[in-house]
């Protein structure tokens, strides 16, 4: 068989075995976007990739996915999910290249979280004075502020409703300034009750310890990676897909499970026809584990002995 026609016995099967009704293959040709995925990833794209995708491309419907409930990803949707590793890519130099508009946007920030802090009375007439407040915002999200009293209570409090649009607004709007430049995950502040502040820049930090490889040293140890193609989606961040930089006990082309609740990454063979022959052996063998009460990467994690 040729790879084409494993990957439509494959949905075949799946669609005959499976316990839920599944979508079916595309049969379209997504070498429009070629290019495109190989600036992302910064190389070609390996012969197995494009000779899949210039004769089918991800799946129709709305139901299931063809390989055993996982989704069949379009080069559409691969470039979206190159995103988010790309994102995490830090300049060389980082800096900020126009520090008076950055401030006027973070002086903007503070002050409505400064206005968003409560006075505090005593006795109703003696104020209950602070002396340090935090507060933390990202793309597309912020904290809730942290007051320290002199009394030593710490209380936290909501941003005011009425400026949530704002915060959002001005999130935007400073991190499309500082992305090409610097590329922070938050921002970090800390704010005085003259109105004074200080604010650091800071990275999402996902130390090697948090994540292994079976078999060790075979996929590198990180959250994401650019050079991992995802071609299979499980619908919840997790991927099944071919690893372009492998570790170094690895082999390029390799195919891994990886993802964001996947800090055990596996190996699931050395190239694409591998895992596929792979699939093909193990779903007549035992056809009862490829159902939708096992999740697809724990199955291969039982079959590589990496559970």
């Amino acid at each position: 068989m040729t790879t084409i026609d494993k990957i439509e016995h494959i949905a075949k099967w799946t669609s005959e075995n499976y316990d839920e009704e599944t979508n079916k293959i595309n049969h379209d040709n997504g070498e429009i976007d070629f290019a495109q995925i190989e600036t992302m990833i910064g190389e070609k794209l390996p012969d197995v990739f494009t000779g899949i995708y210039k004769k089918i491309n991800g799946e129709l419907g709305n139901k299931s996915g063809i390989l055993f409930g996982l989704e069949f990803l379009s080069t559409k949707k691969i470039i979206s999910k190159l995103e988010f590793p790309l994102s995490l890519l830090k300049p060389v130099e980082r800096k900020v290249t126009d520090p008076n508009k950055s401030e006027k946007i973070l002086n903007a920030i503070s002050t409505l979280f400064f206005k968003s802090i409560p006075n505090k009375k005593k006795f109703g007439f003696i104020s209950k004075k602070w002396h340090k407040a935090t507060f933390s915002c990202a793309l597309g999200t912020y904290s809730q502020i942290s007051v320290e009293y002199d009394n030593g209570e710490i209380e936290k409090y909501s941003l005011k409703e009425e400026y949530s649009d704002k915060i959002f607004d001005l999130g935007e709007e400073i991190h499309q300034l500082e992305k090409k430049d610097y590329n922070w995950a938050s921002l970090e502040f800390e704010l005085m009750p003259n109105g004074k502040y200080t604010v650091k820049r800071k990275d999402y930090i996902w130390e090697e310890e948090m994540f292994s490889s079976c078999p060790e040293d075979k996929i590198k140890k990180k959250y994401y990676h650019y050079k991992w193609i995802p071609i299979f989606h499980d619908y919840s961040g997790n991927f099944i897909g071919i690893d372009l930089d492998p570790d170094k006990k690895g082999v390029k082309g390799q195919v891994i499970i990886f993802g964001s609740d996947e800090q055990n990454m596996v190996v699931i063979a050395d190239d694409f026809e591998e895992f596929l022959d792979l699939t093909i052996k193990e779903m007549k063998k035992n056809p009862k584990e490829f159902t939708s009460e096992n999740h697809l990467h724990d199955v291969y994690r039982k079959i590589k002995n990496c559970a």
